[in-house]
C-alpha cells in the first residue's frame, strides 16, 4: 500500500496482481457488492476457492468509496493531522502480559505516536479480561481524561472491549472527547473458532485449564461467541462525532507469517476468507466507518515487508481526515444504522 517501484506496493507477486485481476475482470461480473457478508462469500469461496474469494473481497472493497479514497491517501505518505488529538490511548488485545511477541502490548502503536509527536497512554485493560470489565475500564481511563481530545487505537480483542465500551450506559459521556477510534485487527464481531473449540470437548477443556493456570476465566472466550444472540453482534448506537478506521489483514494461505495465523486461518477456512486470527473477512463488510485491508499481511500485521511505516500512515491518514464517514455510517451501505444490521 505504500509506493514502490511500478506503483506495485511491496511484497506483492505476479501471482498476487494476476489473481486481483481475475477477481476485478471475472469474479465482479457476477458478484455484487451486497454480496460480500460472511455467509455469501463463504458460498463463493466453496465455489470459486478461498483465494478467489479473498480476492475479490479485497478488490470489491479498495475499489469503492469510501475506503478507495482513504486507501489513497495512505498510499501518499503521512498527511498533515488537521486536528491533532491532545492523546491517545492504546487499547491492548489478548494475553498482552503474556504474549507480548503477538504485539497485542501496544508496543507498535505507542511507538507511532511518539514518531507523529502525539502523547500515548496504555489504557490498563485486563490481559484477557471479560468484555464488560475492560469496557468498565476504558470509559473510566476516557472520563479521567476529560476534556483532552482523544484518539484511541485498539488491538485485536481490544476492538471488543471498545465496542462494548460504546454499549455502556455512560458512552455518551465517557466517549464526548474521542474523536477517532483505529481498530487493529479488530474481533469486533466476535470469532467463530470460540465455537470451533467448543465443538471438541478436549480442546476446550485443554483451553480451560491452560486459561486458569494464567488467572483467567472462560467467560471471556464465551464472550467472543459469534453469531445471533452473542454480546458482539449488533452495534449499539454510536457518537455521531466518531470516525472509525477498521485495518485487517488479508492473507493468502502463503502470506501467513505468525506461528499460530496458520492454525486459525485452516480453521475457519470451510467459513471463507479470514485473517488468520479469527475474524472472518465478510464480518468486515458491513460495519461502521471505514475499512483499511493490508493485502498479504495475517491477523498479526507482520508481513513479509516492513509494515510499520504502512501502519503509521494509516493513523496519520486516520487523524488527518475530517471528512471520514460518521460513525454510525456502515461499510457497504453507508445509510444504515449499524444497531440494526449485522453481517456476522
Amino acid at each position: 500500500m505504500t509506493p514502490t517501484d511500478g506503483g506495485r506496493p511491496p511484497g506483492w507477486t505476479a501471482e498476487d496482481e494476476a489473481l486481483l485481476g481475475h477477481a476485478r475482470s471475472q469474479l465482479a461480473l457476477t458478484v455484487s457488492a451486497g454480496d460480500l457478508d460472511a455467509i455469501r462469500l463463504g458460498a463463493l469461496a466453496k465455489d470459486a476457492g478461498i483465494e478467489a474469494a479473498t480476492a475479490l473481497w479485497y478488490a470489491r472493497l479498495t475499489g469503492s468509496a469510501p475506503h478507495a479514497g482513504f486507501m489513497a491517501r495512505v498510499r501518499c505518505g503521512k498527511d498533515s493531522i488537521r486536528q491533532r488529538p491532545d492523546l491517545i490511548g492504546v487499547v491492548p488485545g489478548a494475553f498482552h502480559r503474556e504474549h507480548r511477541d503477538t504485539g497485542a502490548d501496544g508496543a507498535r502503536p505507542l511507538a507511532i505516536a511518539r514518531e507523529l509527536g502525539i502523547p500515548a497512554e496504555l489504557v490498563p485493560v485486563a490481559s484477557f479480561g471479560r468484555l464488560e470489565e475492560n469496557a468498565a475500564v476504558i470509559a473510566a481511563w476516557l472520563k479521567s481524561r476529560a476534556p483532552r481530545q482523544i484518539a484511541l487505537i485498539s488491538l485485536s480483542k481490544g476492538g471488543a472491549d471498545v465496542k462494548q465500551a460504546l454499549a455502556r450506559p455512560d458512552a455518551t459521556a465517557a466517549f464526548a472527547h474521542v474523536t477517532t477510534w483505529i481498530s487493529f485487527s479488530g474481533v469486533v464481531q466476535g470469532t467463530p473458532l470460540v465455537k470451533w473449540l467448543k465443538d471438541r470437548p478436549w480442546r476446550w477443556w485443554g483451553v480451560s485449564l491452560l486459561l486458569r493456570w494464567h488467572g483467567h476465566r472462560m467467560d471471556a472466550l464465551r464472550d467472543l461467541r459469534h453469531g445471533r444472540d452473542t454480546p458482539l453482534h449488533t452495534w449499539p448506537a454510536l457518537p455521531p462525532h466518531l470516525r472509525i478506521v477498521h485495518v485487517c489483514g488479508c492473507p493468502l494461505r502463503r502470506h501467513l507469517r505468525h506461528r499460530w495465523a496458520t492454525r486459525a486461518y485452516e480453521r475457519l477456512a470451510p467459513l471463507g476468507p479470514n485473517d488468520g486470527g479469527g475474524v472472518l473477512l465478510g464480518d468486515l463488510s458491513g460495519v461502521p466507518g471505514i475499512v483499511c485491508p493490508i493485502w498479504g499481511a495475517d491477523h498479526y500485521l507482520e508481513p513479509a515487508w516492513d509494515a510499520t511505516s504502512l501502519c503509521c500512515n494509516i493513523v496519520a491518514a486516520a487523524l488527518a481526515l475530517g471528512e471520514l464517514p460518521q460513525a454510525h455510517q456502515s461499510a457497504t451501505a453507508p445509510t444504515t444504522p449499524p444497531a440494526s444490521r449485522s453481517t456476522a
